[in-house]
């Protein structure tokens, strides 16, 4: 029985690793191959014994992709060389336009039998192929010279097998010979793994450092009498001869694992969700190609801030805060605050964005990056309350949010580069003659207008990521699953706040930053519900009673705070009882009054010496302000624009929510806030213990006699955020 893989004698087949030479078939059917290495014949296993080779295990190993047709051993090194490479048609003709007339000619002279013929015969047998495709002159050229045809017929394949890769010419594709001598390309060698392990020195550094041992060598065989002198590789050769080595284990020597990853390791899958609201991604960056001025003291105010909230499953911006405040807790949460209501200000003034007041949500689970305003207790806290799940990206890792990344790049070419407050190139600002202080018209309620026209147009646009507008994945989807909202949007303004755990509630309220909250119907009510509940380790023997309570305040406005019922599992509001000094007063405020009162020697005990104390702050800003930098200026303008969000937010402001219609508003699917149905009784979550940072060395106390009125004290920032927009 023959087989049905057609073998011939002396052909070499690769079955798993081992190189095979076929020899003849066997009476009854066996197939007789012998190992190339040791010539012996070749069996397989069957059992616990082995057999020889048949056509039932050809054909099974053939199927599998255990044996391989491997080509014949070629007597050009060359073409042994281009049996191994597997390029396709397309790049074989682009490298090589000559293998279409190699492959033309040689399968026609198979075809004719020629295998083995002379110059005349070739010659004959050329001008017949022509003849009978006139169009060969137009696409092909001319024949080919007979000894040269004679030439590939025995090195290019065998007859009726003449694969591509066979036809192409390696001329410039084979390995060179090296031109330099073996010392020389051990030392190639040595310096240029001597670069990749020494994270200071540069390829030039290494080149000269082989240079002047060649030199040395060549010192000790010109005393010695050993042969010429070496010649000195060029930089050029031993930078490509450097970058030949370059590697994930290389670079990850000489620059790290991380940085090393980022270049050469493939990304993952990255971020997914599979509905919107499922997936956010909140980070920051600054706006640094603008320069902003202050609208109400007419100082350059500098960058600032944005901190934005995406969603993952649709890629559209549910929320964002601009502001000249660092990136701290409170920025974040005021993001948060901001997506989890109605853009009601595209409504209001009949916006033809109209349709994007539906951006809004409450989210499953947000990513964040591990910055001390996301890893802090104060914001785990604030999203287990509202019933958030938080995920921390990998350290030192943005790609991981690449989604949010990459929408700051889109920002830059929608907006940033286009204003006319954008910041140049020292260089090109010299050149100009332009001084951002003099050319920055724009003020912060400006730029945020511009931030949601680029924002709506971004939610028109196509994105690749998607493959579709943002805007339209975001109506799809709530027209699916309808809108996940809070129940109460203002218990936002209690849950997502600075904490404060383990204070102290009494008769006379809570006692915090130095300031005192009571009011006498809620301070008694929560004693009355609280203290019985209280440990008694923690109870007064004597006197009135006390609880230890969990208090969140608003950085942003120190006015009031909210105090944990975890009894009733709500929030009391108390005032403070300098209710005109603190209400929307920031706490960094607050903290220079305290320190610029102490430091004079002022009292500071009333309420009329608090008041007299801030209008005198505000009356030394005012004198000092056209005198100070850039930065300066910049803090105290953030100083005295202290945000009143909270002020806003519990004024006479109504959210109206709209029924279903047919312009495509979803239904809205109210949710309950985890805080209202806590188990942990408002302890907080335990967490890995934080490194110490290390202690500065205490300033050196001016003395008290240099201090004037005129001397400019340091000013700390405050937030500074328009809530235009968000009402």
């Amino acid at each position: 029985m023959s087989s049905a893989i057609r073998f011939e004698a002396g052909q070499r087949w690769r079955h798993r690793n081992v190189v095979l030479l076929f020899r003849q078939v066997l009476p009854g059917g066996g197939l007789l191959f012998q190992e190339e290495r040791t010539l012996l014949p070749y069996q397989i296993e069957d059992g616990p014994s082995f057999r020889v080779p048949d056509n039932g295990w050809a054909l099974s190993a053939y199927a599998s992709g255990d044996l391989k047709r491997l080509p014949e051993k070629h007597v050009y090194a060359t073409r042994r060389l281009a049996a191994e490479r597997e390029d396709d048609p397309a790049t074989i003709e682009a490298l090589d336009a000559g293998a279409r007339l190699r492959t033309f000619v040689l399968r026609g002279l198979d075809e004719m039998g020629l295998f083995n013929a002379s110059a005349k015969q070739i010659d004959r047998a050329l001008r017949k192929l022509w003849a009978e495709r006139p169009s060969a002159i137009l696409e092909l050229g001319r024949p080919p010279a007979p000894r040269t045809v004679i030439r590939w017929l025995k090195a290019r394949g065998e007859p009726g097998q003449r694969p591509l890769n066979q036809m192409m010419s390696m001329t410039g594709k084979v390995p060179r010979a090296k031109r330099l001598p073996a010392e020389v390309h051990r030392l190639l060698d040595r310096f240029a793994l001597r670069y990749w392990t020494a994270m200071g020195l540069s390829k030039r550094d290494a080149h000269a450092l082989m240079a002047l041992r060649i030199y040395r060598l060549n010192r000790w065989r010109a005393k010695a009498g050993i042969g010429i002198a070496l010649r000195v590789p060029t930089y050029e050769w031993f930078r490509r001869h450097v970058n030949r080595l370059e590697c994930l284990e290389t670079r990850a020597t000489k620059f790290g694992v991380k940085p090393a990853a980022r270049r050469l390791k493939a990304d993952g899958d990255g971020l997914s969700a599979t509905r919107f609201l499922e997936l956010g991604c909140m980070d920051h960056t600054m706006l640094d190609g603008i320069a902003v001025m202050s609208s109400d003291w007419l100082l350059p105010m500098g960058s600032p801030w944005l901190t934005l909230l995406i969603d993952i499953k649709t890629r559209c911006v549910v929320g964002f805060v601009l502001s000249f405040e660092p990136p701290s807790i409170y920025s974040v949460m005021e993001c948060i605050k901001r997506a989890a209501l109605p853009k009601t200000h595209l409504l209001e003034r009949n916006d033809r964005f109209a349709e994007f007041a539906s951006i809004f949500g409450m989210f499953s689970e947000i990513v964040v990056d591990n910055g001390r305003e996301f890893a802090g207790v104060a914001f785990e806290d604030a999203m287990l309350d509202v019933g958030v799940s938080l995920r921390l990206a990998p350290v030192a890792s943005p790609q991981h949010k690449a989604i949010v990344e990459r929408f700051f790049g889109t920002l830059n070419s929608l907006l940033n580069r286009k204003l006319p407050a954008a910041k140049l190139k020292p260089q090109d600002m010299r050149d100009m003659g332009y001084e951002p202080e003099a050319h920055a018209i724009l003020t912060l309620e400006e730029i945020e207008t511009l931030l949601w026209e680029a924002i709506n147009v971004y939610h028109l646009s196509n994105h690749s990521g998607v493959a579709a507008p943002p805007g339209m994945l975001w109506k799809n989807d709530a027209a699916k699953y309808g809108t996940p909202v809070y129940s109460d949007p203002y218990f936002l303004e209690k849950a997502l706040g600075a904490v404060k755990e383990g204070c102290r509630l009494s008769r006379s309220g809570v006692k915090i930053h130095g300031l005192r909250y009571h009011d006498e119907m809620r301070t008694g009510r929560l004693l009355g519900t609280l203290v019985p509940a209280e440990p008694q380790r923690r109870q007064r023997n004597i006197g009135s009673a006390t609880c230890q309570v969990k208090v969140k305040f608003n950085p942003a406005d120190i006015g009031s705070v909210h105090v944990w019922d975890h009894i009733n599992n709500q929030y009391v509001t108390l005032p403070c009882a300098d209710l005109a000094y603190a209400k929307g007063l920031s706490l960094a405020t607050h903290r220079i009054l305290t320190k610029w009162t102490k430091e004079r020697g002022l009292a500071f005990s009333s309420e009329q010496e608090r008041i007299s104390a801030r209008g005198e702050l505000v009356r030394k800003v005012e004198a000092l302000a056209p005198d100070l930098r850039l930065r300066q200026r910049r803090s105290v303008a953030r100083l005295i624009n202290a945000p009143t969000v909270q002020d806003r937010l519990t004024g006479s402001v109504e959210v109206a929510f709209a029924q279903s219609r047919h312009d495509g508003m979803a239904p809205l699917i109210e949710q309950q806030p985890l805080a209202l149905s806590r188990a942990d009784e408002g302890i907080a979550p335990r967490r890995p213990p934080r490194p110490k940072s290390k202690a500065k060395p205490p300033a050196k106390p001016r003395p008290a006699a240099a201090q004037t009125d005129q001397d400019v004290w340091p000013v700390e920032t405050s937030t500074s955020a328009s809530w235009k927009g968000f009402q």
